[in-house]
């Protein structure tokens, strides 16, 4: 019946999207500044845009008739590098989807037949200056108007719309469920290796993001959830069948939302954290224990690691091909797949302590997955087995600690096929960590994370930091080992 709805009001919403854009609010920045959170954990000078100084305020109207997402997004920011700005560099991931050609979306994805998706950029201001954007691939190169100095405050206006494929991936729509990973224009980041833009690549996750703060309005239609990274701060009802959700994520590393319709929730807690399951009415058994078992991964992440510092956590099941699972800050997918009965029940625990597992390494602790993608992926599938070996006694393969040959400085750019990915960021990636339990003992690995967490909290670590982490916690020579890993 909803679809139907849908279908008949579709020239109604087009024109209410449209008052959405030529309110003249649209032309100014509004909405709250940056927090103080994380501010104490950035050096001066060390990366733009700096956590803590950072703030997306948008406003979201889903017509989920024609799917199509219309933005407004303020971004407000401080050149915290030593440089002068002449540009700005940001990812508009959308454009990933726009041929058949390029698109990261395997052929299963594509239910009815290929089907584009786009990121439109329909206005755009950098401290009330008229810019000019120009696509790169999915990036968006901003010209200045002019110069930014640093310490200078920066505010920019983006207008912007994204036509939303019918893909079954991490970004597209299917059955009425709308996964946005990634979705809107997101500034890049700048360090003195110069802007780490993104990289439209078929596998692995090829984005470099700093965190940052997010204010969002989210309109959506009235009988669809909203399931996203954040708080949500209050739903209002409003005219034409629509509401209005307010959304808040502080230092989050990136903002993911799923609209979906049909689908209950079962919610636990844990310490401060609450924690909730989306699934379809018909599998809540599977999402009640996927619930639990979720508890008591938290529960040693928390112990072993590090305190995790958000408040809430979801998971939610979609209709995604070419991934089993998919992890964004605050919320991670698992494909639906994931709810048969007859699947791997060991495997698939190992998947959810994977996933779970970047709620630490990538969100809070962050890195460039374009240059480096071994530190999030390998540091979570140990971090997997290590669980598991821990809670459950399962031993992990003989063949995760062992591989030959694998040097783990290869970029992104430099690996040709899914399985060279996996081979060197997952499973070069764990038998690192394995390969240091056997040289320092795994009392001291733990050491090693904890100061690595503490140390790089809401910030983005590079190979060389985890080496000096190692070596400061190791107490010898480690030369000899990360030979054996590293390019030098």
């Amino acid at each position: 019946m909803h679809k139907k709805t849908f279908f008949c009001l579709a020239i109604l919403i087009g024109v209410l999207a449209a008052g959405f854009f030529v309110h003249k609010e649209s032309q100014s920045c509004t909405g709250p500044g940056i927090s103080e959170a994380g501010r104490n954990n950035i050096k001066a000078g060390s990366i733009f845009p700096a956590p803590g100084r950072t703030s997306y305020n948008m406003k979201l109207y889903l017509d989920a008739g024609n799917r199509i997402l219309y933005g407004k997004t303020c971004l407000k920011t401080v050149n915290t590098s030593t440089r002068e700005l002449q540009e700005l560099w940001f990812t508009a991931y959308p454009n990933a989807f726009k041929d058949k050609a390029h698109t990261p979306a395997p052929d299963s994805a594509y239910f009815n037949g290929f089907n584009p998706g786009w990121m439109k950029i329909t206005a755009i201001t950098v401290n009330d200056e008229k810019a000019v954007p120009e696509e790169q691939g999915i990036s968006i190169k901003v010209g200045l108007p002019g110069a930014i100095k640093p310490g200078q405050a920066i505010e920019v206006y983006i207008q912007w719309e994204i036509k939303i494929p019918q893909a079954a991936y991490r970004y597209g729509s299917n059955r009425s469920i709308y996964m946005l990973g990634n979705f809107y224009p997101a500034l890049n980041l700048l360090t003195s290796d110069g802007w780490h833009n993104s990289y439209n690549s078929v596998f692995g996750d090829p984005f470099c993001f700093p965190c940052a703060d997010y204010h969002m309005e989210i309109n959506i239609p009235q009988g669809y959830e909203l399931v996203s990274t954040g708080e949500n701060q209050d739903t209002i009802a409003v005219d034409s069948g629509r509401e209005i959700h307010l959304v808040k994520a502080l230092n989050a590393r990136d903002f993911c939302m799923v609209v979906v319709y049909d689908y209950s929730k079962v919610s636990s807690g844990f310490q401060n954290t609450s924690l909730r399951c989306y699934a379809p009415p018909g599998a809540m058994d599977k999402a009640r224990q996927v619930l639990e078992q979720s508890r008591d991964i938290f529960n040693y992440y928390a112990c072993t690691f590090g305190s995790y510092p958000y408040k809430e956590f979801k998971i939610i099941f979609v209709p995604m091909k070419g991934f089993h699972g998919m992890e964004y800050s605050g919320i991670i997918f698992l494909r639906e797949e994931f709810l048969n009965t007859s699947s791997d029940s060991r495997e698939n625990e190992f998947l959810l302590a994977h996933e779970i597992a970047h709620q630490w390494w990538y969100s809070v602790v962050g890195n460039d997955q374009v240059k480096e993608p071994w530190l999030d992926e390998g540091l979570a599938n140990w971090s997997a087995y290590k669980y598991l070996y821990e809670r459950k006694g399962y031993k992990p393969p003989p063949e995760s600690h062992k591989p030959e040959g694998i040097k783990l400085t290869r970029e992104l750019k430099d690996i040709y096929s899914a399985q060279e990915y996996y081979g060197t960021a997952y499973a070069g990636g764990e038998a690192f960590w394995f390969g240091l339990e056997d040289e320092l003992g795994s009392e001291q690995v733990i050491k090693v994370l904890r100061k690595y967490y503490a140390d790089f909290h809401y910030g983005i670590a590079t190979t060389a930091d985890l080496k000096e982490c190692i070596r400061v916690e190791a107490h010898k020579n480690m030369d000899q080992y990360f030979q054996r890993w590293f390019e030098d």
